[in-house]
């Protein structure tokens, strides 16, 4: 009997490692959220970014080109292609500043790729963005350069995480 269970003793501890393994490799799937703050008046905008749903994480968000977005989190990056968003665009100009705003409601956006701990992440879903612009005005137009910015965007949808 004492080598029966030792016997099925060690099979245990010698396969423990092996399933535990195999349990931790399911993928991760749920629904995610992505917040976006850009305050920057450069022309390049360099976004807070904080990620909830399935996984959480806080990072940095940057625009490499029209379209894409890529998030940076310690752990890795997500680039998100955010493709033409259609947008409403009003301005409004008193006699020393003009204010702008664009929103948008019907974006939507594609994960395109991943790195690190995100590499082989996917999904899709909806952005929505409000950006108002205050701009000086210049021999009776508004100024090319913005004074100040707020621009908020969010982005949700079902994500799949290796």
């Amino acid at each position: 009997m004492r080598k029966l269970i030792l016997a099925v003793t060690t099979t245990i501890a010698v396969l423990a490692p092996a399933l535990m393994l195999a349990a931790g490799a399911s993928a991760t799937t749920g629904s995610e959220s992505f917040s976006f703050i850009d305050t920057s008046t450069a022309d390049t905008p360099l976004f807070s970014v904080i990620a909830t749903g399935a996984f959480v994480a806080g990072g940095t968000a940057t625009r490499p080109s029209t379209g894409v977005l890529k998030l940076s989190f310690p752990n890795g990056t997500i680039t998100l292609n955010t493709g033409k968003k259609p947008k409403v665009t009003t301005v409004h100009q008193t006699a020393t500043v003009c204010i702008e705003t664009q929103s948008n409601t019907g974006g939507h956006f594609t994960i395109t790729g991943g790195t690190g701990a995100y590499k082989g992440i996917t999904g899709s879903g909806r952005v929505t963005a409000h950006s108002t612009f205050i701009e000086q005005v210049v021999h009776g137009q508004c100024a090319s350069a913005y004074t100040a910015v707020q621009a908020i965007a969010t982005a949700s949808g079902p994500i799949s995480l290796p």
